[in-house]
């Protein structure tokens, strides 16, 4: 079980990769929309400045956090990172021996309730507990950061996920570690603060698009906040909800009839002779 630490963050940091680059943007036809001021509900992490109901499309490499703490979206990057931990998990549980560490017994006996009962001081090497572990905390805080939240939340921030993982998922296989629950938020806190964020704050000071070196580094220092934004798309957060008045045409621009002319699914057919009110949902993904 000494390598668990070791393959764990080695497998997140390559699922992240792997997803971050997995969605592309696509769009849908529109409704024919009537001259008419439209009624806009967003599901989106719009820009600073812009109309709600204006969404954005994938990571805002070069956007600011915003001034006031976003705590939907906290609350979301809480739910991914549960969710991608889990997948990483599910994936090393059915692994072979000699990639996940774990034995038949291991697998066989999960206790969780014994584990979390005893945290101990782990024997990981030292680069484990005190580079990797590190490395992720910061990227936890810069996650807060990333949200509007100050320091002290981001902190807490960081700290809740490091508990989260020592006592969640991790517990089902060896006992939570005192160096990880102080080491992870803690240092890298520090990191995230003072090294991390004045790098991504020149980043994002550059005139011009970024190239791919500037875009790397900030998916290295926020892998969550870039493959959150993968993800938001992938499952609908940037859909657009539009209530307006538009005239409907149902159904595909072909001419045949089907039925009476009267139902026709042709290109004229269900447009009513008067403007209706009616909802549009656009799904990007």
């Amino acid at each position: 079980m000494k390598l668990f630490s070791l393959v764990t963050h080695i497998a997140t940091f390559f699922f992240l990769l792997g997803s971050s680059s997995l969605v592309s943007g696509a769009g849908a036809d529109e409704l024919a929309p009537v001259n008419a001021p439209a009624i806009y509900a967003s599901f989106a992490d719009g820009p600073p400045d812009e109309p709600e109901g204006t969404p954005v499309r994938g990571y805002g490499w070069k956007i600011p956090p915003p001034k006031d703490p976003d705590w939907k979206g906290v609350g979301r990057d809480t739910a991914y990172f549960l969710t991608y931990q889990a997948l990483v998990v599910g994936v090393l549980y059915l692994a072979p021996e000699s990639v996940s560490r774990w034995d038949k017994e291991d697998k066989d006996e999960l206790k969780w309730r014994e584990n979390v009962s005893n945290p101990h001081r782990d024997e990981d090497d030292f680069y484990i507990n005190y580079i990797l572990h590190p490395y992720w905390g910061a990227t936890y805080y810069i996650r807060g950061r990333e949200r509007g939240l100050d320091r002290g939340q981001s902190f807490l921030f960081s700290a809740a996920l490091s508990t989260l993982y020592e006592f969640g998922l991790e517990a089902f296989f060896e006992q939570p570690s005192y160096q990880d629950l102080w080491v992870t938020p803690v240092v890298g806190s520090l990191l995230g603060e003072f090294v991390f964020s004045p790098i991504r704050d020149r980043i994002r000071a550059k005139p011009g698009d970024l190239d791919w070196t500037d875009k790397t580094i900030l998916f290295l220092t926020d892998p969550l906040g870039v493959v959150g934004a993968q993800t938001d798309r992938a499952l609908g957060v940037q859909t657009t909800l539009r209530l307006q008045i538009f005239q409907p045409s149902l159904g595909a621009r072909s001419s045949a009839p089907f039925g009476s002319t009267s139902y026709s699914l042709g290109h004229a057919a269900f447009r009513p002779t008067a403007p209706a009110w009616g909802v549009q949902l656009q799904v990007r993904w």
